[in-house]
Formats: C-alpha cells, sequence, structure tokens
C-alpha cells in the first residue's frame, strides 16, 4: 500500500512539473489578452461616444456675406455655439481649405477675448469659404479632427445645396442657400415702446415710396427667411433681439433717395428711430 501512494504521489508531482514547464508563461498571455480586450472596448466605446452620441456643439448655416462697404458677396457658414460663455467676444477657431473639388472645415474650439467682459453670450462667426464655381464639392465638417461629417455641395446659378448626412455634434439649419438678387433692401426698424411703433410704420410706408414688393420665392436667402405666405423672418445673425418691424424690398429709386429717408426718421427730434438697413449695394 505504501509504495502504491508513493507512486502515484511521483507521478502527481511529475504531471504538476511537466505542466508548469508547458504553461509557465500562460498568466503573462492571459495578462496580455487581457489588456488588449480592454483597451479595444475603451477605445469602442470612445468612438460610440464622439461618432455616434456626440451632442451638437455648433448650428450652422450657410451664408453669403455681405460687405458693408460695397455689397460685396463672400460664401461661407454662419456658425454658432451651442453654448453660452462668459462674455460676447469669444472667436470660434476655423482651419478651411478648398482644393480638387474639396472643401474641407475644422472647429479646433473657441478662444476668449481679452478683456472678457459683459454678460454670457454664444460664440458667433462667418466662416469665409469663398466663392466657388457651378459644380458638386465633396464636403468635410469636423470637430477637433475627431467628429469627421461627410457630405456635398453643390453650387449653381448662385444657389447652395450642401448633403451631410446624420451630422453629428453640429445642427445645419439652412441646408438650402438663395441667392439675393440685385437691388434687395433689407433689415428692421427697432420699437423698444409703444411710442416707437407708429413712428415705425410711418417709416415703412415712406420707404414703399422708394421700393416695390420683394417678388422672391419662398427659401432662405442669408439675411431673412421668405415662408410660403411671404412673411420675412430676419436671420439671428443681424436680429436684434427685441421687438422690431422688419422688412425686405426691392429698391426702385436712387441709393441718395434711400438715405435721406432713412436719415429723417434716424434723425427725428421727437422720436428718433434706430433703424438697421442693408442693400445689396452695402449697409446704408
Amino acid at each position: 500500500m505504501a509504495a502504491i501512494v508513493a507512486a502515484l504521489r511521483f507521478d502527481i508531482g511529475f504531471l504538476n512539473q511537466s505542466l508548469m514547464s508547458k504553461f509557465r508563461h500562460l498568466p503573462g498571455l492571459i495578462l496580455l489578452t487581457l489588456t488588449a480586450l480592454a483597451f479595444t472596448c475603451c477605445k469602442v466605446n470612445d468612438e460610440e461616444e464622439l461618432v455616434v452620441t456626440a451632442p451638437p456643439e455648433y448650428e450652422v448655416d450657410l451664408f453669403e456675406y455681405r460687405a458693408p462697404a460695397d455689397g460685396m458677396p463672400t460664401f461661407g457658414l454662419w456658425i454658432e455655439s451651442v453654448e453660452k460663455y462668459e462674455c460676447p467676444g469669444y472667436n470660434i477657431d476655423a482651419q478651411i481649405t478648398v482644393q480638387n473639388g474639396s472643401i474641407k472645415v475644422n472647429i479646433p474650439g473657441v478662444t476668449a477675448p481679452t478683456p472678457c467682459t459683459g454678460d454670457s453670450a454664444r460664440a458667433r462667426q462667418f466662416l469665409p469659404i469663398g466663392n466657388l464655381a457651378d459644380g458638386t464639392y465633396e464636403f468635410f465638417f469636423s470637430l477637433r479632427n475627431l467628429i469627421v461629417n461627410e457630405g456635398t455641395l453643390e453650387v449653381s446659378n448662385g444657389r447652395y445645396i450642401l448633403s451631410l448626412p446624420d451630422a453629428k455634434g453640429i445642427v445645419v439649419e439652412n441646408f438650402v442657400l438663395e441667392s439675393l438678387p440685385d437691388g434687395m433692401v433689407w433689415g428692421y426698424a427697432a420699437t423698444p415702446d409703444e411710442a416707437s411703433q407708429p413712428v415705425a410704420d410711418n417709416f415703412l410706408a415712406d420707404l414703399k415710396t422708394v421700393t416695390a414688393e420683394n417678388g422672391l420665392a419662398p427659401g432662405f436667402y442669408s439675411y431673412f427667411t421668405v415662408s410660403g405666405t411671404g412673411n420675412v423672418t430676419l436671420h439671428k445673425s443681424i436680429a436684434n433681439g427685441g421687438p422690431a418691424k422688419p422688412f425686405v424690398r426691392l429698391l426702385t429709386a436712387t441709393p441718395g433717395e434711400l438715405k435721406g429717408i432713412l436719415q429723417t426718421y434716424r434723425n427725428a427730434a421727437q422720436q428718433p428711430l434706430d433703424i438697421r438697413c442693408w442693400t445689396t449695394e452695402g449697409e446704408y
């Protein structure tokens, strides 16, 4: 019996040594495998968070900016942050390239103004892309080179159509931009109190003597939107944030006559109006 027990002990000991010899690297392999799996899981989670579930950081519009001095148009994007920052004047950094039929826009982030004073406000800015020849362009819009949206921009006779399926990190509010015809006049007369309202009505009546109905088809025209019923909504880039009477008209007189009416109401002794007026020839 003792001999049998001894033989069994020898066999078990020999087996343990053999197994340990064959699998002495197994713990290390298991650790490396688990580490690789953990890294892969984290990477997948990061991609899902950044690409699939990224909340909107910016609101974006196609936009044709008009230079105040002479009304020269420049195509680009109007962009505003969803977040409010501690003061107005935050700058939105942008890297824009147009090359070989491809447009790439990357937004690394924002930078604070110096000094930073005033109430909290969104960062807002026009990002110039440049006047484009007719055609279809590849369009890439990325945030910090981590979130990349891919689509196309079609340009035809001054009309821009953006396709950006399943955009992440941004909200595109106007995918189609119509071209402004020459001779258009648009803006508003602010009516912060009851006394200014009848004066603003008189201004609009006098404005009609040097302008005609705009005749625009429904659509988005950078600075304003014309609804199917002909109503006008000013774009947030120029809206004053308070009560106002907007106008979009076609100039039929000389610029001098229009400027004369503006000056009369702006410089009135009793009830001067705060009037903002843009035209395709510049801001008056």
